[in-house]
């Protein structure tokens, strides 16, 4: 599966009270959409559309912040149209709006222990450490695994896509340490799945 592209939100200022409305820039199937209280800044994620087969990762413009007041849809798949408001947004101070955009520009390499490798989820979507419930998992822990082993599947929208170990920011060959996220669970882009060490 291909890396989901992204597109701005359309943002419009209520006049009365100065909250953002974060609409629709297409139609589609929506989900994935943040938490209440969430703040949210330039280029956060806001949520997901599906149509046609494909995937589209929605974001904040540039220099756009708020805190998330009001959700207009479920944290579920919920058809839409162009112009749909999707959330809510109330104005944040530049102080909260510089913690949250420093908290969200750490890498997930911050998070791992000295000398080993993050294996990330491509995108938002349920992970499944086997190709069916019966079955071994693809890999476990103390697994040895090179360039081209799949080591789990991500499921969005009933489109099921392996999880492949490799990459230019990994190592050729690496022993599994940990295993992040639980089988059958959902998972956030960019969220740590495999943490690897080289061997």
């Amino acid at each position: 599966m291909s890396r989901d592209h992204q597109v701005d939100v359309l943002v419009e200022e209520d006049s009365r009270d100065g909250k953002l409305l974060l609409r629709s820039p297409a139609v589609g199937m929506f989900a994935g959409v943040p938490r209440v209280g969430e703040v949210l800044v330039s280029r956060s994620r806001v949520g997901r559309i599906t149509a046609l087969g494909r995937t589209t990762e929605l974001v904040l413009p540039k220099e756009v912040s708020g805190r998330v007041s009001k959700l207009m849809l479920r944290n579920r798949r919920d058809p839409v149209d162009y112009g749909h408001v999707l959330l809510v947004l109330m104005p944040v101070d530049a102080s909260e709006a510089e913690a949250a955009a420093e908290s969200t520009h750490h890498s997930a390499a911050d998070d791992l222990p000295e000398g080993s490798f993050a294996v990330t989820s491509p995108t938002h979507g349920m992970f499944y450490r086997r190709p069916r419930p019966d079955a071994p998992a693809y890999v476990e822990c103390g697994q040895v695994v090179e360039q081209g082993i799949t080591l789990a599947m991500v499921e969005v929208m009933k489109c099921f896509s392996a999880i492949t170990y490799g990459g230019e920011n990994l190592p050729p060959r690496a022993e599994v340490v940990e295993i992040r996220a639980e089988d059958s669970a959902e998972v956030q882009a960019e969220q740590i799945l495999f943490v690897v060490q080289p061997v």
